[in-house]
């Protein structure tokens, strides 16, 4: 059977015309998900389709919400439906394929949203601090903290300016829904944020005034005993680094 599943893959790559008569590889995904779902193999078989399939969205189409949400759809077809050659390891392999589509999903939803906010007016700031402190409980409740480090992480990658770095960290504070887990998340992401201000090797007086006080709100929260060592000693480095501001 596992060489029909090889002899199958090809057949979703179909010729498509280009530019000066040559021909490129076109993908058909709709032809890809009912082989997925329909595939008459083991669930081993189905599994490695959908991998497959996950990796070809995620380098060719990351952006493609709709194409990444059917994949989504047909692998939790094929996962949760009731046959006896689907065992725990299988659930355990969907599983984690759906994680990192839910991840995906997520920094794409998020970048967005973050991104909307830093192009608002001034006037609007507090209607989207609202929005990404209620987008953030939902991030809380359907990531792990550290799916949620690497998606902060790909957010502030994505987004970061210098000169929106201080409306930004303002943002990202939302991310602090008052209770110890999320705490710890919004301090790491704005020692994610000044870490990246460090690299791009520019100052801005506004942005350092800011999180000068902003690590003082900090360290005042009854939180901050709990924090690790290690993210302690950012926070001491961070704020001698900006003495000059206090």
């Amino acid at each position: 059977m596992m060489a029909t599943l090889l002899l199958a893959l090809p057949l979703l790559f179909t010729p498509a015309d280009a530019a000066l008569g040559t021909q490129v590889a076109s993908y058909d995904h709709k032809r890809m998900l009912l082989l997925i779902a329909d595939f008459n193999g083991t669930a081993a078989e189905q599994l490695l389709l959908a991998a497959a399939t996950w990796g070809k969205l995620r380098a060719d189409y990351p952006r493609d919400v709709a194409k990444i949400e059917d994949l989504e759809e047909t692998l939790n077809h094929v996962v949760c439906r009731k046959q006896s050659n689907v065992t725990v390891r299988h659930h355990l392999q969907g599983y984690l394929i759906r994680e990192q589509i839910r991840e995906h999903l997520q920094t794409l939803n998020s970048s967005d949203l973050f991104q909307q906010a830093l192009q608002s007016e001034d006037h609007e700031l507090g209607k989207w601090q609202l929005a990404i402190g209620q987008h953030s409980r939902r991030l809380h409740c359907l990531l792990k903290p550290g799916q949620l480090s690497r998606l902060i992480e790909a957010v502030i990658r994505r987004v970061y300016t210098l000169e929106g770095s201080t409306r930004l960290a303002a943002l990202l504070y939302q991310l602090y829904l008052g209770n110890r887990e999320s705490y710890a998340s919004m301090v790491e992401a704005e020692l994610m944020l000044y870490e990246r201000y460090k690299s791009g090797g520019k100052n801005s007086l506004e942005f350092g005034g800011y999180v000068a006080k902003l690590w003082q709100s900090i360290q005042m929260e009854e939180f901050y005993p709990g924090l690790d060592q290690h993210t302690k000693q950012r926070l001491v480095d961070a704020v001698i680094d900006l003495l000059r501001f206090l």
